[in-house]
């Protein structure tokens, strides 16, 4: 069993690579002529060569479901025609022992994605728009440009984010049940403390009070529920620079602030979703390419029909999420019916496979 595991990962991990280097070199010939256009005195041609090479490996991980299909159909369909798939059927490797002996390191490969996810490729994706941003110089807001948050009826705006993620011109608007503006503070800078809790620099506090206004000074006014450093360092950047975690704590403190959280929780599910929809396509892709008996002009019809699924469910994919933001559908339901259907198609594949 242990030696029929390791025969069969080497030659799936073999086309999971060959075809993963495909996809990595043609992304990069496109995203490099894509972003030479840009190329200007302070954005030189080194720095364009940088930030694609560390921004490819999250662009080539939103691709995992098609290489392993691809890779796993290739590796399956040669071994059928080299008459391999026969021999190990004639040991006596049952379906059921052959599926058993697939899901350690299909399980592996789960482990190693969200790993992935987590630590390599979203950091190094956010390291790669900061070499773009600050060499084009737009790692502050642009003039007109705001962030904007909520926590009940209490209104935050960062109008300047600074070369060292400092910020400044803060307004902050507190509103009373009758939603009558009770309180507004203005700051030039801020510091941010620990987690969300910022000290606002010479804080000028006005109060509206039986009609009257007042306008006090405070010198370190801790304000609390604003974002923290690690969310300011991606916020300008997108969520592809968001490891899964910070997605989740951003769109937890969306949540709890009143605030909409659909399009961070859509993001985050499709992420974790993205290893289990690998998995169900290298089942699916078994299902399509052991068939005993299958004749050697068959692998190119076989490799056309996985390449073929391979874009349906690519492109099915983005435009269910596409839908899931236009009509505010459920998050999780969205990111789920894919890979259900993928796990639906192999099953039926798997269950009416001859073995």
């Amino acid at each position: 069993m242990r030696t029929l595991r390791r025969y069969l990962t080497g030659h799936m991990v073999a086309g999971w690579l060959l075809f993963a280097t495909v996809m990595g070199v043609l992304l990069l010939l496109v995203r490099l002529i894509e972003e030479l256009e840009r190329v200007t005195d302070s954005y030189t041609t080194g720095q364009v060569v940088l930030h694609v090479l560390l921004t490819l490996p999250q662009q080539l991980l939103t691709l995992t479901p098609v290489i392993v299909l691809v890779g796993t159909l290739t590796a399956f369909a040669r071994l059928e025609q080299l008459n391999e798939m026969t021999i190990i059927r004639a040991a006596g490797v049952n379906k059921a022992r052959l599926l058993r002996s697939l899901m350690l390191p299909l399980l592996v490969l789960c482990l190693l994605l969200w790993g992935a996810m987590e630590w390599v490729t979203a950091p190094l994706h956010q390291w790669g728009e900061e070499i773009r941003s600050e060499a084009r110089g737009n790692n502050t807001l642009e003039p007109g440009q705001s962030l904007w948050s909520r926590s009940g009826r209490t209104f935050y705006r960062l109008g300047r984010l600074g070369i060292n993620q400092s910020p400044g011109d803060i307004d902050i608007f507190e509103f009373g049940p009758d939603h009558r503006l009770l309180r507004a503070i203005h700051a030039e800078q801020a510091r941010v403390i620990e987690g969300r809790r910022w000290q606002l620099e010479d804080a000028q506090v006005r109060r509206w009070e039986a009609g009257e206004l007042s306008l006090q000074r405070q010198p370190g006014l801790i304000v609390d529920r604003l974002w923290s450093r690690d969310e300011l360092q991606r916020l300008l950047l997108g969520m592809d620079s968001m490891p899964p975690s910070v997605l989740y704590a951003y769109q937890d403190y969306l949540q709890r602030s009143g605030q909409s959280a659909h399009a961070h929780a859509l993001a985050l599910w499709n992420r974790l979703m993205l290893p289990l929809a690998a998995v169900g396509m290298a089942l699916l892709a078994l299902g399509l390419s052991v068939k005993p008996g299958s004749q050697r002009g068959g692998m190119g019809r076989q490799l056309a029909a996985g390449v073929l699924v391979g874009v349906l469910f690519y492109l099915g994919s983005q435009i269910l999420v596409a839908l899931g933001q236009i009509y505010h559908l459920p998050p999780l339901a969205t990111a789920v019916f894919p890979v259900v259907c993928i796990f639906l198609a192999a099953s039926v594949l798997l269950m009416r496979l001859r073995w």
